[in-house]
């Protein structure tokens, strides 16, 4: 099949805003964006907007007529509310649906998935997935998960890879010897394109990518070359790191589980695959790792 039609739910988003860009930017594709009835986000001019009722199952239907593929970029927190869009969809006749995926761990990686959401205490993604492969495996619709690693350039300003740029302080989890898969916001944009313009490469399947190779040391010298300083640096072993943060969620922190999902990336036996083995995307970012180290800085370099 050839994608030709795509909406985009979440356009407005740390992720969204890029995809939408690099997809108006794809002369093949056409992009709509869709809405809340009551939202006031804002997209560059010439975007084409609709606006949907998300509770209103008739009214999602009549939103996604006319268009072959969603690709939808809600929160991690909001996952499960795509259940009402993938039975939509399938109502309307899209062929192909992207669910809000990412991360490490791809939703299809087996019983070692729900061990992992499990722990985070974040549910949704595997649930979608197991309903897209249900009616995948019916013949009624696709689906394709872009699962990226963390995102590494967002990673570094709001200190998700352990760097607090502004203190010029690291933290390493463990030896930091783990190494993980990561990608900037801009690479996971060129990556949706080129499943949407791959169809039979990217049918029914996870695709896994990175910009980057990096362990929390070799990140942490290249910000102390571009600073010309050396950052202090605090080792926590990487099993306490959860372990504190899984209390804190018992506890009732609703922001611990992104703590357990920081460690669990971090962890030095790489049970949930942070490392990748596998490319599936035929093309390396093109920016280099120092460069984007270097522009995340600049606010705090004198």
């Amino acid at each position: 099949m050839a994608i030709k039609n795509i909406l985009l739910i979440g356009g407005s988003g740390n992720v969204g805003t890029p995809i939408l860009a690099a997809i108006t930017a794809e002369p093949s594709l056409n992009v709509t964006v869709l809405t809340r009835e009551d939202s006031k986000s804002t997209f560059p001019p010439g975007t084409v907007v609709k606006k949907a009722d998300y509770k209103s199952h008739e009214s999602l239907v009549a939103a996604f007529k006319g268009h072959d593929t969603i690709v939808s970029n809600v929160a991690t927190l909001a996952a499960i509310d795509q259940l009402p869009f993938v039975e939509a969809a399938v109502e309307a006749g899209v062929t192909r649906f992207y669910p809000t995926e990412y991360g490490s761990i791809a939703s299809s990686d087996g019983d070692i998935v729900q061990e992992f959401w499990d722990r985070v205490g974040f549910h949704g993604k595997h649930e979608v997935y197991l309903r897209l492969k249900e009616l995948a495996d019916a013949g009624k619709i696709e689906y394709t998960l872009i699962t990226s690693g963390p995102f590494f350039d967002w990673g570094l300003q709001f200190g998700f890879i352990g760097l607090n740029l502004k203190e010029k302080k690291a933290t390493i989890f463990g030896s930091g010897n783990q190494v993980v898969a990561v990608s900037n916001l801009s690479h996971i944009a060129k990556a949706v394109v080129w499943t949407l313009t791959h169809p039979e490469e990217s049918k029914n399947k996870a695709v896994r990518f990175w910009s980057y190779k990096i362990t929390q040391p070799s990140l942490l010298a290249v910000a102390e070359k571009i600073t010309g300083t050396k950052w202090e640096v605090e080792n926590i072993p990487v099993d306490d790191y959860i372990n504190t943060a899984e209390e804190g969620k018992k506890a009732g922190n609703p922001y611990a589980g992104y703590q357990v999902l920081q460690g669990l990336i971090f962890d030095e036996q790489d049970k949930y695959g942070s490392n990748y083995k596998v490319n599936d995307i035929p093309f390396e970012d093109d920016r280099k790792i120092e460069d984007v180290v270097a522009e995340a800085l600049k606010p705090f370099v004198n």
